[in-house]
């Protein structure tokens, strides 16, 4: 939807985004102190993709899973319908 009407309106965007992107990624929360400082140059570790939202973070996604095997679930659900699509014609 957003890229439809982008399409249309294309300063629409900017201007949300101007308005309202800033904010949201801005925080009240003070700066942990443990937290390394990797502005001007990379920390040493590997920390991975850690955070604030670990407690709400889940293990797996269906999705994900879904779009590793894309192919096999569009061709399972090509034969169901051709299967479905022979029982119907012989009722």
């Amino acid at each position: 939807l957003f890229l439809w009407g982008n399409k249309f309106f294309p300063g629409l965007g900017d201007w949300y985004l101007a308005r309202t992107g800033y904010k949201s990624q801005q925080t009240d929360e003070p700066r942990d102190p443990e937290r390394p400082f990797n502005l001007w140059q990379p920390v040493d570790g590997d920390f991975g993709a850690h955070g604030a939202f670990d407690a709400r973070a889940k293990e797996r996604s269906w999705y994900l899973e879904m779009n590793k095997y894309v192919r096999p679930v569009a061709l399972a659900g090509g034969a169901l319908l051709g299967v479905a699509a022979l029982f119907a014609k012989s009722r």
